[in-house]
């Protein structure tokens, strides 16, 4: 398996395009059956953390720049393909964007996670911030991790 960071939308190749926003479509609206706007503007100007096998895209995250979702950092859109959980690459994905944003020297990296992936991020050294509420019928809180 192999990483890719692309910090940049356009360099984004169409094939990578169609790959993240299928394994976005196919786990946050078909698998959740939650119909929200998943194709935002936000991408634009975000970067992009993939895990392909071969040509398979398995895992994928966005990093977000402060001033857009939140005023830190923050990660988003954070999935595994079905087919490949349970095998910590959730856990490795999480890391690997937190570690693409330690080396850009952030220090404060705000997510918005769904609920019961509490415990989750909180293995991972973020800590809940925030009141549960809903984000098209799904509970969310907010989470900070403090990095070094």
């Amino acid at each position: 398996m192999k990483w890719k960071h692309i910090s940049d939308f356009s360099a984004l190749s169409p094939f990578e395009v169609y790959k993240l926003l299928k394994l976005r479509q196919d786990v946050f609206i078909i698998e959740q059956e939650c119909i929200y706007e998943d194709i935002d503007t936000i991408d634009f100007d975000s970067e992009h953390v993939m895990l392909f096998d071969v040509e398979k895209l398995v895992a994928y995250s966005r990093l977000v720049p402060p001033g857009i979702k939140f005023d830190e950092y923050s990660i988003g859109r954070i999935i595994v393909d079905a087919t490949y959980r349970g095998k910590m690459l959730g856990r490795d994905l999480v890391k690997k964007s937190i570690e693409i944003l330690e080396e850009k020297g952030v220090k404060s990296i705000r997510i918005e996670a769904q609920e019961y992936l509490l415990n989750f991020y909180t293995s991972l050294g973020f800590e809940k911030v925030s009141d549960s509420y809903h984000i098209d019928g799904i509970p969310h809180v907010q989470m900070v991790i403090k990095t070094v």
